[in-house]
């Protein structure tokens, strides 16, 4: 089991850069991988996960937020603030194609939290992502749509009289291989080793402040951005999970192989009788699961569809995306 008094202090900060604090976090340590048992490090991840939210809890006090995406690192978060009496309202954005809203209405409902569901029509989404490109200054894919639920959010914030802290699930997939698949067999030493690697060349890049666009959250966020919590995102949770093998992280579930694994068990105790599915629902990132990747690329061929000639000799709504994507190239090219 992981010795507390080998870490750093508990944090209430909204987030920490893992990466400026710690130095060169992507230099390879596969040696420290030694929690091999994911009941162990289901364990720790429930302490850890408790011991973080209730600090930021007793920070800011009032009514916290929970942006509830669908999948089970919200999904835990959740569950882990109501159990230490917080009654977060629940907010999940989602647009048509989504696959998000059903897994987080089962969870508001059984946690009994009010669930504010913010339905982005096409209209909108393109109205949010001229604005996000506007307080970012860039136009980069992944940048825009990560950007696009939380200026969507600020509607229900905007609506939470005594706002307290937004939890949210971000950083769980990067420090525990979520979305990630082994080449090797689960147990080998080529597996501890690939998993390291990965986790940190992740981590290494995403949890620092100079990044594309370093102040994403305060230019997006303006006055609610020092409340935005990233539960995962500490220097406490790196220590933890370097932590972890790969048995601790992937294994089978009901006949499938399943990621985060020592998080999912951790949810998987958390969530009552009838709800114990949600904690191994496979969940794509929220730029697609929401459906905004989805509404955006219908935007993108309708918008070739309408280009002058572009329904002479075949209908870009219904041709192939590197069609589509050449047409629209030809028309910057042309500008």
């Amino acid at each position: 089991m992981i010795n507390d008094s080998n870490l750093v202090p508990q944090t209430s900060e909204p987030l920490q850069f893992v990466t400026d604090l710690l130095g060169d976090i992507a230099k390879p340590n596969p040696d420290l991988r030694t929690i091999t048992d994911p009941r162990e490090a289901a364990q720790a991840v429930a302490l850890e996960t408790r011991s973080r939210i209730a600090a930021v809890l007793d920070k800011f006090g009032g009514t916290p937020a929970v942006l509830l995406s669908g999948g089970v690192d919200s999904i835990y978060v959740a569950a882990v603030a109501v159990e230490l009496g917080a009654k977060p309202v629940a907010i999940t954005i989602v647009t048509e194609g989504q696959t998000d809203e059903a897994n987080a209405a089962a969870a508001a409902s059984v946690l009994g939290l009010r669930h504010d569901v913010i339905r982005l029509n096409v209209n909108e989404v393109s109205d949010l992502s001229r604005e996000v490109m506007r307080r970012l200054d860039t136009s980069e894919l992944w940048e825009v749509t990560a950007g696009i639920p939380l200026l969507a959010a600020r509607r229900s914030f905007d609506a939470i009289a005594d706002l307290g802290a937004i939890l949210s699930g971000s950083g769980a997939d990067a420090i525990l291989g979520g979305g990630r698949k082994l080449t090797y067999p689960v147990s080998s030493s080529e597996a501890r080793t690939e998993i390291d690697q990965l986790i940190r060349t992740e981590s290494a890049a995403n949890f620092r402040y100079e990044r594309l666009v370093p102040d994403f959250y305060p230019a997006l966020l303006d006055q609610y951005a020092d409340r935005l919590i990233h539960v995962f995102q500490t220097v406490r949770w790196w220590q933890i999970a370097e932590c972890f093998a790969p048995t601790a992280l992937f294994g089978e579930h009901n006949g499938r192989m399943t990621d985060k694994l020592a998080l999912r068990t951790a949810c998987d105790a958390q969530l009552p009788e009838g709800a114990k599915h949600l904690a191994w629902a496979a969940k794509a990132p929220i730029q697609r699961s929401s459906g905004l990747m989805s509404v955006l690329a219908t935007a993108a061929r309708t918008y070739a569809a309408n280009l002058p000639g572009a329904r002479t000799y075949a209908d870009p709504i219904m041709e192939d995306a590197e069609a589509v994507a050449t047409r629209l190239y030809l028309s910057i090219l042309k500008s």
